[in-house]
């Protein structure tokens, strides 16, 4: 049953001991959107230990202005899930954690510039920035436990890795503007293992909160081995279920980020068109990873974000992210060419 077959144990909420791989990576993401406040967004905490280093990345889309910031450190905590101002708290395995961030971000009208991030973020103005957030769940965590590699989701991304549907509460500060987050909702991840933003050719993960309080998460993945992985989720009041669908496409701008993203999913209750629209104005995010490849060669990889509006064939409305990470091919997702 793929990423439902599994139970996650309260444990896996917490650090993971790494083996002596360079590349390990423990990953903690969360993402949120709300149609009430006009707000989408995502926070994350990466530590690999074997480097020993850490990351934090806060990413905002309000009404009128996108922020961005990303912190490194070279000290791991054992104990936290905390990088420079972002701070994500387990109060309760499972079901409630807090994230909480303070720190500056850039703003950018047309983050299109991030394609040359040290030039981009030179030049940008900062916000000063609180967040204040509280989490509860929306169905049980479902995924993989890492004890099994016939049961890894992406093996050259993460050996565990799970997700939880969420709901959101709280406040976000802007230079002393508070902005309440209403009846947000989103998707949360944890991941562990080695991690090589390369080693995909490409995947499309898809969160979309949808107006009658449901919310769907897909993803595909395609691997080098030219195999592709789909899993697919669905959770209403509470109860989580397997979904399934054949193919995720996307209608691409010419500079290669998703405008338009459509999939085709048999759920428990039937089928269902999902479509994503990026929000107009849409502003998109490109994020970079840039690594050598053993030839010497530069393997580049962008991962391009918007706020998206659903809708489904059924006559639902909702928010969302979809995220969508290709290889590059002469500085264009490599994934424009294939499905």
């Amino acid at each position: 049953m793929g990423m439902l077959a599994e139970s996650i144990a309260p444990e896996h909420e917490f650090r993971h001991t790494p083996n002596d791989d360079p590349a390990y990576n423990e990953s903690t993401y969360y993402n949120f959107s709300s149609t009430a406040s006009g707000i989408t967004g995502w926070v994350r905490v990466a530590m690999q230990a074997n480097q020993p280093a850490g990351q934090a990345s806060v990413l905002l889309f309000l009404p009128d202005e996108t922020l961005f910031g990303h912190e490194r450190t070279r000290e791991v905590t054992v104990d936290q899930i905390k990088v420079g101002g972002l701070q994500i708290d387990i109060l309760e395995p499972h079901v409630r954690q807090r994230l909480r961030y303070e720190g500056e971000l850039a703003s950018f009208t047309d983050p299109r510039v991030l394609t040359e991030p040290r030039a981009a973020f030179k030049e940008a103005p900062r916000r000063r920035v609180t967040l204040d957030l509280a989490v509860h769940a929306h169905g049980r965590p479902f995924g993989t436990n890492g004890d099994d590699p016939d049961k890894y989701v992406e093996s050259t991304m993460a050996w565990g890795h799970f997700e939880q549907f969420i709901g959101v509460d709280g406040t976000i500060t802007v230079d002393g503007t508070t902005y309440p987050l209403e009846k947000a909702a989103g998707l949360r991840d944890h991941s562990w293992g080695p991690r090589d933003w390369a080693g995909p050719l490409w995947y499309r993960w898809i969160t979309a909160s949808l107006d009658d309080g449901s919310a769907l998460m897909v993803l595909q993945v395609a691997r080098r081995d030219g195999q592709i992985t789909r899993e697919a989720a669905v959770v209403r009041d509470g109860a989580l279920s397997e979904a399934t669908f054949d193919a995720v496409d996307v209608t691409w701008t010419p500079d290669g980020f998703g405008e338009r993203v459509v999939c085709d999913v048999q759920t428990a209750e039937g089928p269902v068109t999902l479509t994503a629209a990026a929000r107009p104005p849409a502003t998109y995010v490109p994020l970079r990873h840039n690594r050598p490849d053993d030839d010497g060669t530069v393997l580049e990889t962008r991962i391009g974000y918007a706020p998206y509006e659903f809708s489904t064939s059924d006559g639902r409305r909702g928010t969302g992210i979809v995220e969508i990470l290709d290889q590059l091919d002469d500085g264009l997702p490599i994934g424009m060419s294939s499905r």
